[in-house]
């Protein structure tokens, strides 16, 4: 792993909490695509599609086939239902004490999420954590293209730390935080509460992969 770590940025959803634990991302899809109804009638992959981003990156990704502004809607509205999901969201066990014991240490601590920055926000704040992240939190871009797997928001990140890749860390748990990672050339580490993400992980080409947020500490130094 990389040598002299300053930095360690988390993804949200997974290494942080589990967002969408009262409110259930499949009802969150169906508010977007009830939306979506508005305004003609859904393909059948669409209909089938029970990821609130992915249906973002449909819309954004074809934007001739979509009415205009719809893109700009649908985001406005996750972002209200992710706000509503932090409410009840459930802290992933164990990164509450790694997270004040590495700011204690002096490590600098920030989020990038496909999630909104207020969900984010709302979050950490509630769960006593908020003073800890004295880096940047950079929730999901207004272009819906630019969210991970895209490397933009992890090299943002890295610009307003004001570090280099190689003194950073990035814990994610999907397949979408390894390309970022690479992406930006930052080394990752995969957290894997079960044998699916597991899978899922080493898949994206993950090399090193924990099942426990305490043992980052082992990878901080």
């Amino acid at each position: 792993m990389a040598a002299a770590v300053d930095s360690v940025l988390f993804d949200f959803d997974g290494p942080l909490c589990r967002l969408f634990a009262g409110h259930p991302a499949y009802k969150v899809a169906d508010v977007l695509k009830e939306r979506m109804r508005q305004y003609g009638p859904l393909t059948a992959v669409v209909e089938s599609c029970d990821d609130p981003h992915a249906l973002l990156v449909m819309v954004a990704g074809k934007p001739t086939e979509y009415a205009a502004g719809l893109s700009d809607e649908l985001d406005a509205t996750l972002a209200k239902e992710e706000v509503v999901a932090a409410g009840s969201a459930v802290i992933t066990p164990g990164v509450d004490t790694l997270v004040k014991s590495l700011h204690e240490r002096g490590t600098r601590l920030g989020v990038v999420t496909n999630n909104s920055e207020e969900s984010a926000r709302l979050f950490l704040l509630g769960a006593g954590l908020l003073d800890a992240f004295d880096g940047p939190i950079i929730g999901r871009p207004g272009d819906a293209l630019l969210m991970k797997p895209h490397g933009y928001m992890l090299r943002s990140a890295l610009d307003e730390l004001g570090t280099s890749s190689e003194r950073c860390l990035f814990v994610g748990d999907s397949w979408r935080d390894v390309h970022a990672a690479r992406s930006a050339e930052i080394p990752f580490v995969g957290y894997a509460r079960d044998r699916r993400k597991s899978d899922e992980l080493a898949s994206a080409g993950a090399a090193t992969l924990i099942s426990h947020m305490a043992d980052m500490e082992s990878l901080v130094w």
